[in-house]
């Protein structure tokens, strides 16, 4: 018998490690959402649309807002000025935007984790980037 391939690791149990890892410390929503950035960017980048704050010429330039884009659906987390963290679910219609609901974080980090699995079962390069995400 050979060893297991690590790109043939179970995807469910991957992207259940995945949110375990996101939801672990909700207090650090700053460092969650980053890593949040970092990973959708290496597996997804054509889906992901990310704004930064801080001035333009500032040596650190936190996360403002990430938008994420599947076929029928669009998820938003924004930082607000005060700190605070919302989110939410956009219904599209051929690119269109027919229904907007506010949801928790962790719904929308949920669902985003959902269309990942569905994309990386689809596409083998969005496999490979989220396999080496979250296996290093």
């Amino acid at each position: 018998m050979s060893a297991p391939d690590f790109d043939d690791f179970d995807q469910a149990l991957q992207l259940d490690v995945l949110a375990a890892s996101l939801r672990s410390d909700t207090a650090q929503s700053t460092d969650m959402l980053e890593q949040l950035a970092k990973m959708l960017q290496a597996a997804v980048p054509e889906a992901v649309t990310i704004e930064r704050g801080g001035w333009f010429m500032s040596k650190e330039r936190p996360l403002q807002e990430l938008n994420v884009r599947f076929d029928d659906f669009q998820y938003q987390i924004v930082r607000q000025k005060h700190g605070s963290v919302t989110a939410s679910a956009k219904k599209l219609v051929k690119g269109v935007v027919l229904k907007t609901n506010d949801i928790s974080v962790e719904e929308c980090i949920e669902k985003i984790l959902a269309g990942l699995k569905d994309m990386s079962e689809k596409n083998a390069q969005t496999r490979r980037a989220l396999n080496k995400f979250v296996l290093g």
